[in-house]
């Protein structure tokens, strides 16, 4: 489960997880290379043609494995036309599964968003989300598909972030991973990927991006388009805070003076984490506190070999939020594949 609010990049992301999918490229942060597969998109909300595709080439994604199943053939007219309608997760699922099946299977099946989806089921209903959910958990575990479901917030402002997703609480109760996409308190130009909850993996670090413009030809010129560009370290920052609207300023102050405090500690080259949090103790900082300004500055963490322990420095100059922002896209590949030379993403039609 991935949500968030309109414009943070929430699309992007899936098209960012659909380019390392479709091409075995490597995920960001660990590096760690994904098995290349086929990827079906589900997409209510952005057009096939002038928005999912200009991402995904802009993304380095394969196209000729990306399928965009639009609609499902109810029936055909006098004159022979079809009847379509949308698709639909209680009564359609047979039929996806067919489709799976047809095309050599997916590793990745994007519904964004979900609620788009569900037919006549009550989307605040726990009963009716379950009924739908547990048999689209199973036909992904027939076909070794992950599915990546995209929701929004609601307009609440308070309570944990986990409560923000718009619908029953059983999106994310029946989902192995949950993800919340918000925007940086503290940077307006960068974007923050927390766990919300993890059953199959680390929880406690999420990630950071930027949202970088991008241009793809098409036979009629070029398309503005945008994607993913993925910072190379992890961050700490958990969504509970960085979904609350107003920091305590308190607070905010022994975060600034937490970052002082590491730009000076770390001013004269690399110092083991073990040092600093003893430092960080002494001069009365909490450790939760240092990794947040770490976060804010930048600071590079490595691991001397497997045993070794982890060290800690400064970014290069320029690459800090107090220098700007010149963090480097993790995609799998930088090429823009042109339109008229790409497999097209072929448009799926699914007859009853």
């Amino acid at each position: 489960m991935l949500a968030g609010n309109p414009g943070l990049g929430k699309s992007q992301i899936t098209a960012s997880l659909a380019s390392v999918a479709t091409t075995g490229g490597s995920w960001p942060v660990d590096r760690t290379r994904c098995e290349r597969g086929n990827v079906v998109f589900l997409s209510a909300e952005d057009d096939a043609a002038d928005t999912i595709r200009p991402r995904l080439e802009a993304a380095g994604a394969d196209l000729s494995r990306v399928f965009i199943l639009d609609a499902v053939v109810e029936a055909f007219n006098a004159e022979g036309g079809e009847i379509r309608r949308t698709f639909n997760l209680k009564t359609d699922l047979t039929r996806l599964g067919a489709m799976l099946a047809e095309i050599g299977g997916a590793a990745m099946i994007v519904i964004d968003p979900i609620t788009a989806y569900l037919g006549e089921a009550d989307s605040h209903k726990n009963a009716e989300v379950r009924a739908l959910l547990s048999p689209l958990s199973d036909l992904a575990a027939k076909h070794g598909a992950a599915i990546v479901c995209v929701s929004h917030l609601n307009k609440s402002s308070a309570g944990e972030a986990m409560m923000r997703i718009t619908g029953s609480l059983a999106f994310v109760a029946a989902a192995r991973a949950a993800f919340i996409v918000a925007r940086d308190p503290e940077n307006e130009a960068r974007r923050l990927f927390l766990p919300l909850k993890n059953n199959v993996g680390n929880d406690q670090t999420g990630l950071a991006f930027a949202i970088q413009s991008a241009q793809v030809k098409s036979p009629a010129g070029q398309i503005e388009t945008s994607r993913v560009a993925w910072e190379p370290d992890p961050v700490s920052v958990t969504a509970d805070e960085a979904m609350t609207p107003q920091g305590d300023p308190e607070e905010r102050s022994a975060l600034d003076d937490a970052r002082q405090f590491l730009l000076g500690l770390l001013a004269d080259g690399p110092v083991r984490a073990g040092q600093i949090k003893s430092d960080a103790d002494g001069a009365g900082f909490g450790w939760k506190t240092v990794q947040r300004a770490a976060d804010r500055l930048g600071v590079e963490r490595q691991k001397d070999g497997m045993k070794g322990g982890w060290t800690w420095k400064l970014p290069p100059k320029g690459t800090s939020e107090t220098e700007g922002d010149t963090h480097e896209s993790l995609s799998p590949s930088g090429c823009v594949v042109p339109f008229g030379k790409a497999t097209k993403a072929p448009s799926v039609e699914i007859e009853v």
